[in-house]
This record gives C-alpha cells, structure tokens and sequence, in this order.
C-alpha cells in the first residue's frame, strides 16, 4: 500500500514524533511510505539539525522512506535549499498533490 503523510509540525513537536513511529510501524508493515514536509517541519530537511528525530528520519531513508519538503515553505523560513539534506527532494504544490492523489491513503499529521 502505498501511504502519503503529511506533516507540519516542528522538529521538536509530539506530532513529529507519532509521524516518525506511525512511519515506522507502516514501514515494518511492508507499506511505501512518502513523507511530505510542509511549514514548520521542513526543519526536518536542515543536515545542521540533530535530534533523536533526525537521527530516525536517517534511518528510515535508509530504509526506503521517500522524504520531500515543501520548496516555498524552506524559503519563507529563510533556509537555503542548497544545504537540504541530499536524501531530501524539493517539491511544490502540484507534486504535492500528485502524491496525495497517487497515493492509497494519506494521513496528515498536523
């Protein structure tokens, strides 16, 4: 199955968190997982960040976990693009949808 999740909270929120376990568990499951990062958890894209948070969403690449942020929510916060995470693609609106649309669920985790 194929499983979009959005998330707009920090890095530092409860709902960063359940995003990252809810991933994992649907991960474990055998489900594709995109992780769609939209206002505040395109921090999640910074390489200078280190959480327990970052150190999972490593991980979880690693595993196979598709990651994208939200290309004009990183340049409202003022983060260069340049220095995202390479494992981590820019997107827009209409990719955004796309994947919502492709997608067998989606679950926003906001």
């Amino acid at each position: 199955m194929k499983i979009a999740i959005l998330l707009k909270s920090g890095p530092s929120s409860i709902e960063a968190q359940r995003a990252l376990q809810v991933t994992t568990d649907m991960m474990s499951r055998g489900d594709t997982v995109h992780l769609y990062l939209l206002q505040d958890a395109v921090h999640l894209s910074r390489p200078d960040l280190k959480t327990g948070l970052t150190g999972t969403l490593d991980q979880l690449v690693d595993k196979g976990l598709q990651v994208s942020y939200l290309t004009t929510d990183v340049e409202l916060r003022g983060l260069d693009t340049s220095a995202v995470l390479e494992k981590i693609s820019g997107g827009t609106y209409e990719t955004l949808v796309d994947l919502m649309t492709s997608s067998d669920r989606v679950i926003g985790m906001l």
